[in-house]
């Protein structure tokens, strides 16, 4: 399997992932689950958040060098916080079991690193992520897709790997705010 890093824009409705190999091949995935009600049973609940897990878990195969993980939104006003805590710490419980390397970044770091802004809105990802990879049909991806390629990105560039020439390297200090492993710990 060819070396990749897998970036992960975790949600319990609509999850982006995508993995960017060592020459630059960008792969994307969405997992969507439908919205249960408010009142849905506990066992409801657990099995969505089962599902997406084992989804983003399974996208780990042997050439997976390192996985960047959108860290929780705590500003975020919408949606289930309680279920999505859930499901953040399921995956990442599955990755370490795999003994997989793990890197954090922030919704603000991700879009500051592939925008140049932390607060830029899904249209100026998708853009900066469609610039950063030109011809490779990212502008009609989904804003989770790009949220993952974004992440990635940031991974590839970590790993020292051939990437995107983001302008003027503004990607470099928005890097250092993630939380990385041991570079050992990340081989192509």
């Amino acid at each position: 399997m060819t070396a990749h890093v897998l970036g992960l824009d975790l949600a319990l409705a609509n999850s982006g992932a995508a993995a960017i190999t060592t020459d630059g091949h960008v792969t994307t995935w969405v997992k969507t689950t439908d919205a249960l009600p408010a009142d849905a049973a506990i066992l409801d609940v657990d099995a969505r958040i089962s599902d997406v897990a084992r989804w983003a878990v399974g996208l780990c195969t042997t050439g997976t060098k390192l996985v960047a993980i959108e860290g929780p939104s705590h500003g975020s006003q919408h949606g289930q916080p309680h279920e999505r805590a859930g499901l953040w710490w399921r995956v990442i419980r599955g990755l370490i079991a795999r003994e997989l390397p793990v890197a954090v970044l922030s919704p603000s770091t991700v879009k500051g690193y592939i925008a140049g802004k932390g607060n830029a809105d899904k249209a100026l990802v998708q853009y900066a992520v469609d610039a950063a990879w030109p011809g490779r049909g990212l502008k009609r991806k989904t804003s989770h897709e790009c949220d993952a390629v974004a992440l990635a990105t940031a991974g590839v560039d970590w790993c020292g790997w051939p990437g995107p020439f983001l302008e003027g390297r503004r990607g470099a200090a928005w890097l250092l705010k993630g939380q990385w492993p041991e570079r050992e710990s990340v081989s192509a």
